[in-house]
């Protein structure tokens, strides 16, 4: 069996994603997606994994920090690592050593046997925002003020406050940044 193992949140560069060259046809190929929430921040690339899960690619969503873009391991013999962009292209790792290609596998298994299906994770509690608390996680993205926010929402600065707590409370973050990431691993409108 062949595993196609990309691992960040580039979910937007739809050659890496689709897994180009049609390999995703041939039946003893299957590519396994594994992602960071980051990579859920909009509709758009959503909607794309789930095409790429219609074309029988299994896409899960770990909690894990996944620091490279892309893994491929091919018969559990060729392991190749995509690493940064550098200002003269991108780096990749190639290697057969088998110490490695079993390492960098057994870490792949391990956050993959704890990550979530992408549909049970889009289905999972998201918190259901009203459009009042829709219209205070919009103006938290403006980068207005709070006064200025609060101003154009028609609320007092107080209830703008109080509203924006809540929010985070909902969210379960600490901060505003953590509430507008939080939102956007959600797949909240903003």
């Amino acid at each position: 069996m062949r595993t196609l193992a990309p691992s960040t949140p580039a979910p937007t560069r739809a050659d890496e994603v689709s897994g180009k060259g049609s390999a995703t046809d041939s039946s003893d190929f299957t590519s396994h997606k594994l992602l960071s929430p980051v990579a859920l921040a909009d509709e758009q690339a959503r909607a794309h994994l789930r095409l790429v899960q219609s074309k029988g690619a299994l896409v899960r969503i770990s909690g894990s920090l996944l620091p490279h873009e892309t893994i491929i391991i091919i018969d559990r013999r060729v392991m190749i690592l995509a690493g940064r962009e550098t200002p003269t292209g991108r780096e990749y790792t190639v290697t057969t050593s088998q110490i490695l290609v079993d390492g960098v596998y057994s870490l792949f298994r391990a956050i993959w046997d704890a990550a979530v299906e992408l549909d049970t994770y889009l289905r999972s509690n998201v918190p259901h925002l009203d459009a009042d608390g829709c219209m205070i996680l919009k103006a938290l993205g403006s980068g207005l003020t709070d006064e200025l926010a609060a101003q154009r929402l028609g609320l007092s600065l107080r209830t703008y406050r109080r509203r924006v707590a809540e929010l985070m409370a909902k969210l379960e973050a600490n901060s505003r940044f953590q509430a507008a990431l939080r939102a956007g691993e959600l797949g909240l409108p903003r």
